[in-house]
């Protein structure tokens, strides 16, 4: 296996926005609508885009005050291609580029919260989230958040 190919920033010069969607789906992440993805992407200070001989394979991006927290979101490593160190690698510069400015968030998909022990990511115990009536039994059936008292 070859190695991943990592653009950041102002590196990144075009997206595929319809493979970006279907990467974040096929990991887990929920379908999104390529409008509201592109302009999520676009509007984050921190975007990470890895290719495996031309193909969009990882991807992350995160947003950050730079001074006191960044939340980190969209972590994705295509199901096909996990297990080779990309996900590492993606999070070593991830870490590389946000660590400077505090603390770091991120809203794992339950499974997946090993992997970020692995780069001193601890549970919350305080942590909440806001979301609209209709969303909660999933999230509750996700593993995401307790049942309802």
């Amino acid at each position: 296996m070859g190695s991943l190919t990592l653009v950041s920033n102002d590196e990144i010069t075009t997206v595929d926005w319809q493979k970006l969607a279907t990467l974040l789906a096929m990991c887990g992440l929920n379908d999104r609508p390529v409008d509201k993805l592109q302009q999520a992407f676009e509007h984050s200070q921190f975007r990470y885009l890895g290719y495996y001989e031309g193909e969009l394979v990882a991807t992350a991006r995160a947003i950050s005050d730079f001074n006191y927290a960044s939340y980190l979101c969209d972590v994705a490593v295509h199901p096909d291609y996990q297990g080779y160190g990309w996900g590492k690698l993606l999070m070593d510069r991830v870490m590389h580029d946000l660590s400077p400015f505090g603390k770091v968030f991120i809203y794992s998909v339950p499974d997946k919260m090993g992997f970020y022990n692995r780069f001193n990511f601890h549970p919350l115990l305080t942590a909440m989230v806001h979301v609209d009536k209709a969303s909660v039994p999933g999230m509750i059936n996700g593993g995401y958040i307790p049942p309802l008292e």
